[in-house]
């Protein structure tokens, strides 16, 4: 059985909602950090065979789209 590393974004009650899943560690990682650069939604990479949380990812906020 291959391990998989899988991408959850935050949603508005508090609740985590699977978005995609990778065979490595480093492509969850980098499309989690691309969607959260982009989005102003909380993501998360897991590794969910032992519910592990690997990092949590801050979205973009308001305040920082108005700086830019």
């Amino acid at each position: 059985m291959s391990e998989m590393y899988c991408i959850e974004r935050l949603e508005s009650g508090g609740e985590w909602v699977r978005e995609l899943c990778f065979k490595t560690e480093f492509k969850a990682f980098v499309h989690a950090r691309t969607k959260s650069r982009i989005m102003p939604c909380t993501y998360r990479v897991i590794q969910p065979t032992w519910n592990d949380v690997l990092v949590v990812l801050e979205g973009k906020s308001a305040s920082q789209d108005a700086s830019h």
